[in-house]
């Protein structure tokens, strides 16, 4: 990797430059334990600390310059530390860090296709629809998001939907020495909002809905949707895909400066995907082609929406035919409407749903197509948007025959309260039989016990997740692990 001086970061970002200006960087970090020789070092102010208090941890490691801001360099001034490094002071450094890290990794993604993918739901699905096609057709491809950051087929990690700009950069370019041509990734409100994609140039991006959520973050849904909406400028991206089924989807195609087609299943989008009268395949019509989608392995119309806008963006970037088709047809993601297995007729589902929109979705869909009862079990993570629980309660009760609240990830709040609140929505549905058990193992042992029959059970909330936060802790607990476990003939109350 080549280096870049801390001269060349200040002219570009317009900040004042201290200390030797030939020094070089060959990297960029947030973390002070992880930063390596050479580095520079991004110390910015934060929620509950500045990060130049970690300074000496940084140098100590072997950080060769210093990007912060004028509370940064007050506070190098008033410490008792004597820094001879180089700072570099922006009166905004994280709106600056991305262009720091273009410059630095030295435009990593020019050359390759990038898409990027917005919503409240469905990000995760949609891209992995996406990598997988793009894989399927021999087109060496990496997929950054929840599930995990996966490059050609092997995982490299993942600790949030869209990674800080340094570890965002630092893995576009592994990407690309890798013979990576396509990378894919979820780009999320709370990333937008601080600034974690600034710089990165989309060749087309997608928008899948918005619904209720993360208003623990952002004041209102009109902050939440115009946080989302920044994706989809002359800044970002060169082309757009929306799915406007939704009022917000609608909005965002009215209001939108670059070339766009939408898509949906309902009205008249430009992509319009039509459930057939046999019930189990679609037709997409599309302004260059249509296709059939027969058996789609993911079940529901929301599914087959994200696979309409799937085939869309990649048709967008020149990528098309039956066998991408085929692959999005045929692609499943972990903890996505994963039917986990079966048992005397009873079909177990786990699904990463924890939105009110998302799981009135998914019981929607699986009512639709049930001959039997539907046993869910949900909980609510602690730490995050209180305000949706109520009405979470509300909609999974109301789309259940048998509505088991448990715990989720309650991090650092009372579960039993996180429960009461669930079942303060609830309660509300006379038609359904209610009840609370918090250990989350118990809870879907009580919903397997339960069915019989036709009855299908979902699981919903933590999806894919490998653990639970309980106060600080992690503890190993899997869902489709769980429930593979007890389908096998395990103890159910073990």
């Amino acid at each position: 990797m080549g280096s870049t001086s801390v001269v060349e970061i200040a002219s570009l970002i317009t900040a004042h430059l201290s200390g030797d200006p030939k020094i070089r960087v060959s990297g960029v970090s947030l973390n002070s334990n992880t930063v390596e020789e050479n580095e520079l070092f991004a110390a910015l102010p934060g929620r509950t600390a500045h990060g130049i208090v970690f300074v000496s941890q940084a140098i100590t490691r072997g950080a060769s310059a210093i990007l912060t801001d004028s509370a940064g360099v007050k506070w190098l001034e008033q410490s008792d530390l004597h820094i001879e490094l180089p700072v570099v002071m922006v009166s905004d450094p994280r709106a600056s860090l991305g262009s720091v890290c273009k410059l630095v990794y030295a435009d990593p993604a020019g050359g390759m296709i990038l898409l990027g993918i917005t919503g409240t739901n469905g990000k995760s699905t949609t891209s992995s629809m996406i990598y997988q096609a793009a894989r399927a057709v021999g087109i060496r491809a990496g997929l950054i998001g929840t599930l995990a950051t996966v490059m050609d087929g092997e995982e490299v990690g993942s600790v949030r939907t869209t990674p800080e700009a340094p570890d965002l950069f630092r893995t576009i370019a592994r990407m690309k020495n890798g013979g990576v041509k396509l990378i894919v990734m979820e780009v999320s409100s709370i990333a937008l909002s601080e600034h974690r994609v600034n710089a990165v140039e989309f060749d087309c991006v997608g928008f899948t809905n918005l619904s209720h959520d993360h208003l623990d973050y952002h004041d209102s849904m009109v902050e939440y949707f115009s946080a989302k909406s920044q994706l989809f400028s002359q800044r970002f991206a060169r082309s757009a895909l929306i799915c406007t089924d939704s009022s917000w989807g609608m909005k965002l195609s009215k209001s939108i400066a670059i070339p766009f087609e939408s898509v949906g299943n309902v009205g008249s989008p430009d992509w319009k995907i039509t459930e057939n009268h046999d019930g189990g395949s679609w037709l997409l019509r599309g302004p260059r082609y249509e296709t059939h989608m027969n058996s789609l392995a993911m079940s529901g119309t929301m599914n087959a929406v994200n696979a309409a806008l799937a085939l869309a963006m990649l048709d967008q970037v020149g990528i098309h035919g039956s066998e991408v088709v085929k692959a999005i047809c045929g692609a499943t993601v972990p903890g996505r409407a994963e039917l986990v297995g079966t048992r005397d007729g009873v079909s177990v589902f786990v699904d990463y749903a924890h939105s009110p929109e998302s799981i009135q979705e998914f019981l929607a869909g699986l009512k639709s197509q049930s001959r039997g009862r539907i046993i869910t079990v949900v909980g609510a993570g602690g730490d995050r948007d209180a305000s949706k629980r109520v009405e979470m309660g509300q909609v999974g009760a109301n789309g259940s025959d048998v509505f088991i609240v448990t715990d989720d990830n309650p991090r650092s709040e009372d579960p039993s309260v996180i429960r009461q609140q669930l079942l303060a929505g609830a309660v509300e549905v006379s038609d359904c039989e209610v009840l609370e058990m918090g250990d989350r193992r118990m809870a879907i042992a009580k919903a397997l016990e339960s069915a019989h029959g036709h009855d299908v059970v979902a699981i919903l909330g933590k999806g894919h997740e490998r653990g639970q936060e309980i106060h600080g802790h992690v503890i190993e607990f899997s869902d489709i692990d769980v429930v593979t476990e007890m389908l096998q003939g395990g103890n159910l109350n073990d």
